[in-house]
């Protein structure tokens, strides 16, 4: 039962991590998206922004598969101990 209980700030530690990442890459987005809304169809810059967006948007979803991960952890953690060993 310890080491469930000595897990539960390192749940609240990654998510409150994946949700700085997440404003983060927020302003990341924001401000690639108004770039390229502003720049010209062909213009070369166009290139690096949008691979700049494309891994802004795969930290995302690894962002938002932490906190995933986090949840459920941490709903596993209030569950009582005899449910956490139950087989299926």
């Amino acid at each position: 039962m310890e080491r469930f209980t000595k897990a539960d700030p390192a749940c609240t530690l990654a998510a409150a991590a994946a949700h700085a990442f997440n404003e983060e890459l927020t302003v990341i987005l924001s401000s690639v998206s108004t770039l390229l809304h502003e720049l010209a169809a062909d213009d070369p810059a166009r290139v690096p922004l949008l691979e700049l967006r494309e891994a802004a948007l795969r930290c995302a979803t690894k962002t938002a598969r932490m906190l995933r991960f986090g949840a459920r952890r941490a709903r596993a953690m209030r569950m009582p101990l005899d449910r956490l060993i139950q087989d299926e």
